[in-house]
């Protein structure tokens, strides 16, 4: 049981995806990787027979799958010895730690052989809704979404 934030964009030739894979790492302290060992649950069907995609997952570090930390709903209080020193390396506001996963996105949909993306923040990979966002509107949707309850369990479909 955990929060997840994974998505996909088309699919993009090896040595670009090894590019915008350090491109991406380069703008986060998270983290994020290329893969196609993920499921996408409860993406529509006509995501899941697709095999012109290539998935991605955005985590609290670069040897997990999950974003729990990142998507922690309750803010905390950085100067608090009980927090892990793991922790303190993430913004203590939910709302900067959504911005810092509308950077990794944004860094994505900026390059010109990202033509189509999608991405899910959720808890369990449950998908509750499909929501078609626009590049510009994207950012103030997601936080939005997530300052109301967090995970949101939607699908943000970028229309590019």
């Amino acid at each position: 049981m955990s929060e997840t934030i994974i998505g996909y964009i088309n699919s993009v030739p090896k040595n670009e995806l090894i590019d915008l894979e350090r491109d991406v790492q380069q703008v986060t302290p998270f983290g994020f990787k290329f893969t196609d060992e993920l499921k996408l649950y409860n993406y529509p069907e006509s995501h899941l027979q697709r095999n012109d995609i290539t998935q991605f997952v955005i985590s609290d570090s670069n040897t997990s799958n999950t974003a729990t930390i990142l998507l922690e709903e309750e803010d905390y209080d950085p100067n608090d010895v009980s927090e892990s020193d793991f922790q303190k390396k993430f913004p203590s506001m939910l709302k900067d730690r959504v911005f810092e996963i509308t950077k990794i996105i944004k860094c994505l949909v900026q390059k010109n052989c990202v033509r189509e993306l999608g991405f899910s923040i959720s808890f369990c990979d449950e998908i509750e809704q499909i929501k078609h966002v626009s590049i510009e509107s994207f950012e103030n949707i997601v936080v939005a979404d997530c300052v109301n309850s967090c995970p949101p369990n939607t699908l943000y479909l970028i229309d590019k």
